[in-house]
């Protein structure tokens, strides 16, 4: 909210706010609560240029272009030479005296010209910096002053050396959005009385009421309708202190009328909205709701769609206006208006706050309903609006207001404030005298009561206050933040022990990161097709509203969307691409319920480990090196070993997947090579190795650990070539040996797979290596009858014999 200094040190007539500068002011509002960021001039500097008369304007000797003025500031006459077109005898204008200096530190000299001497410069309005006024074809006509302001100085007559406040308005303080909501706080900091604008109207006439018919019938939408009908108005540029003060304060000035709405809202936070009267069909005005898809032009030149809900403002025929929005394009005060209808209402916040978003339209005006209007100061308002544009346009206000009121206005609110309450929340007794003078300054009607107890009754422009808790706020910040007692800081709690799963959680994660993956946030949306037709539409679960139609379904997979994010890095030249995501996976079952998993998925694609210039091949990210990274991923989270199974996913290739199994044998995810139809689909060149497991067992609570000695002697290690049926799994082996394992035992490696004319057809050798170690040294005979009995054991239990006919050592 951009804030005039000027402005504010009118409105406190005693000249204590004048005293107080810019600078002081901005510090006082920041301490209250209300940031000032930035104080700046309200114009460009100009000085030297006061306002001078045209006596005469005649021809340039020895140039067709140029005009011979005479001018007077009142002090004497002066040649003053001047190139615009549109010079008139007897008008007032900027006159830039010698050594008078404009924007851009521009210093004007006395000059000869072709000739002749020019005492100075007649000035347009963007050589003195008001762009905005528009003029640069000429110099700039200064409205509303006469004879009588003659040799002013320009910046004072026009308070162009004004002081801007940019405050950061609170999202909860809509009462501050204007000059008289600022000023209710420095009447605090200033010590001063404020006293309210004129508001007097001077009525003649029929009375408006029978004149204008005004009907609500959208009460939901619009509470308090109320309007003045003023005749007689010559529609024209606003006073240029009106202009200058609206420049000021970011508002382009438009005409007397539409400026004297603005200036009205900028003064009080009550937006209006002025109508061409003749331009109403029928005299009437009918506040209802929008209709679905009905359309409307608003005063810039669009036409808008609106949706059922909005509310519009209709004459007899059609719609007007969006109430609290925009104004339309078919009723606008133009220069041929005569006679205007001035609107003040009070619309549902909420209401307006959805239509200026649904149509783009954020203007002042709907910033100031959204946030909530004081319903009780419409009525000032419009009688101050329509003072002023009598003040600057002429005319004459028909008695009475015409008004529609469907909803009465609530109660004032009276909340109890109790000073023990208010002592312990701000840590130091208030005496009830200076807390009454704190809100009373706010103005809340303050009461005092028994043991210690205030009343105080809520403004009706404070709906942010409606809690004991919010008087203690108000008394706080005003009687000073800074004087609250400092207190040593609370002991620290004892934080809390963390939730196991979550422990799990970190722990996974950690071991993904250990095996180099990163992790990845993905979308949860997929189309449809999002494995290539591999997986049936019906088990995947629909949104009713998504943000695309062409990803209207939860992901049945997490994989999906993180190895087209593998893709996408991989297109873009990276070598190498390990994600990671642990989220939320979505199906229906068979019975038509949504089933949500909690799963852990990796995908990866690229080199194995960084090429060295050696190398003649590239070594490429494989199926074996998911499956590594899978069993340290597993291993890394519970402590076992996963097993590995034959799998048949369509979406993975035939020959490179597998079931991932427990320590008992349950299946807890897959992993495998993306079918090379859907890595194409996907727009990948190359392999893409994926997994997903499921994150139940992997953060399941871990008994606690606890330490064993190492030994301190060096280990023993024996070498097995098993010969087992063809499709055993390696892991089946390596479970039949833990099963019942030789003494000593510390470790088991496969390392080696043969099949071929030394082994028996429809059986392969697995090569195996045990690892035995204790806290003493072994012997050979001592691992030697260990290794016996576990090979006779195998041989009864499950056929598995040896290549040779015994274990070699090493």
């Amino acid at each position: 909210m951009k804030v005039s200094h000027r402005w504010l040190a009118g409105m406190f007539p005693d000249g204590q706010v004048e005293r107080l500068d810019a600078a002081e002011l901005a510090r006082g509002l920041t301490l209250l609560g209300l940031a000032v960021d930035e104080v700046r001039p309200a114009l460009a500097g100009v000085e030297g240029v006061v306002l001078g008369k045209v006596l005469a304007a005649g021809p340039h000797p020895d140039a067709d272009r140029l005009t011979l003025c005479t001018v007077t500031a009142g002090d004497g006459e002066r040649q003053v030479v001047c190139g615009a077109p549109n010079v008139e005898v007897g008008a007032i204008y900027g006159y830039a005296t010698p050594g008078a200096r404009l924007p851009g530190d521009r210093v004007i000299e006395r000059a000869e010209i072709r000739g002749v001497v020019s005492e100075g410069m007649l000035c347009s309005a963007p050589e003195l910096g008001l762009d905005a006024l528009g003029g640069a074809e000429g110099i700039w006509r200064v409205p509303g002053v006469d004879d009588s302001d003659l040799g002013r100085d320009l910046a004072e007559a026009l308070e162009m050396d004004d002081r801007i406040l940019d405050v950061d308005v609170p999202s909860n303080r809509a009462d501050v959005l204007c000059h008289l909501g600022v000023a209710r706080e420095v009447q605090w900091l200033a010590g001063a009385r404020l006293a309210r604008q004129d508001a007097t109207v001077l009525e003649s006439g029929a009375p408006a009421a029978g004149r204008v018919g005004v009907e609500v019938a959208d009460a939901a939408g619009c509470a308090r309708y109320l309007g003045r009908l003023i005749e007689g108005v010559t529609v024209g540029p606003s006073p240029a202190w009106m202009q200058i003060r609206l420049l000021a304060l970011g508002m382009r000035p438009v005409n007397n009328v539409v400026d004297t709405t603005n200036y009205v809202m900028l003064e009080c936070g009550q937006p209006l909205h002025a109508f061409d009267f003749d331009r109403l069909a029928g005299g009437r005005i009918e506040v209802r709701a929008a209709e679905e898809g009905e359309e409307f032009v608003t005063l810039d030149g669009k036409k808008r769609s609106l949706e059922a809900g909005m509310t519009l403002i209709c004459d007899a025929e059609r719609p007007v206006a969006i109430g609290g929005v925009m104004g339309g394009l078919d009723s606008e005060v133009g220069d041929a208006t005569t006679t205007v209808f001035l609107e003040g209402a009070w619309f549902e916040p909420e209401r307006i706050a959805r239509t200026a978003r649904a149509l783009g339209l954020v203007s002042e005006a709907s910033t100031r309903f959204a946030r909530g209007v004081d319903p009780e100061v419409v009525e000032w308002a419009i009688d101050r609006a329509a003072a002023l544009i009598v003040r600057t346009a002429g005319g004459t206000v028909a008695p009475g207001r015409v008004v529609a009121e469907p909803r009465p206005r609530p109660p004032r609110e009276r909340i109890e404030l109790r000073l023990e309450r208010l002592a312990a929340l701000v840590g130091r007794g208030i005496p009830a005298e200076e807390a009454t003078a704190a809100l009373t300054s706010l103005g809340f009607d303050v009461d005092v009561g028994t043991e210690g107890r205030l009343g105080a009754t809520v403004p009706s422009w404070r709906f942010d206050v409606g809690l004991e808790v919010d008087l203690v706020e108000e008394v706080a910040r005003l009687t000073g933040y800074d004087r609250v007692p400092l207190s040593p800081l609370p002991a620290p709690p004892v934080a809390p022990p963390r939730d196991p799963r979550q422990v799990g959680m970190d722990r996974a994660a950690a071991a993904a990161r250990a095996a180099a993956f990163d992790e990845a946030r993905t979308s949860s949306f997929v189309s449809a097709d999002v494995l290539g037709g591999t997986y049936p539409v019906d088990r995947m679960v629909e949104i009713r509203n998504p943000i695309s139609k062409a990803e209207r379904f939860l992901r049945p997979f997490v994989f999906t969307p993180l190895s087209m994010a593998v893709a996408h890095n991989r297109r873009r030249g990276a070598g190498r691409v390990k994600l990671f995501e642990a989220g939320h996976a979505f199906v229906r079952s068979e019975s038509g319920e949504v089933e949500e998993r909690r799963v852990l998925a990796l995908a990866a694609s690229g080199r194995r480990e960084p090429v060295h210039w050696s190398r003649d091949e590239e070594p490429v990210y494989d199926f074996w090196d998911l499956k590594g990274d899978v069993e340290d991923l597993v291993e890394g989270s519970t402590g076992f070993r996963p097993r590995f199974a034959p799998s048949d996913r369509a979406w993975l290739h035939p020959g490179r997947q597998a079931a991932v199994l427990d320590g008992e044998g349950r299946e807890i995810g897959f992993c495998g090579e993306v079918h090379p139809r859907l890595s194409e689909r996907w727009g990948l060149e190359g392999r893409l190795q994926v997994a997903e497991l499921d994150l139940e067992p992997l953060v399941a609570e871990l008994p606690p650990v606890v330490f064993v000695e190492f030994s301190r002697e060096p280990e023993a290690e024996r070498d097995l070539a098993l010969v087992v049926p063809d499709g055993t799994p390696s892991a089946e082996v390596v479970a039949a040996i833990e099963s019942d394992p030789p003494a000593h035992l510390a470790g088991i490696e496969v390392f080696d797979r043969y099949s071929g004319r030394q082994v028996p057809e429809g059986r392969y050798s697995l090569g195996v290596r045990l690892a035995f170690r204790a806290a003493r040294t072994l012997t050979d005979e001592e691992i030697d009858r260990g290794i016996e009995r576990l090979i006779a054991r195998l041989q009864a239990e499950r056929r598995w014999t040896l290549r040779g006919e015994e274990a070699t050592g090493r």
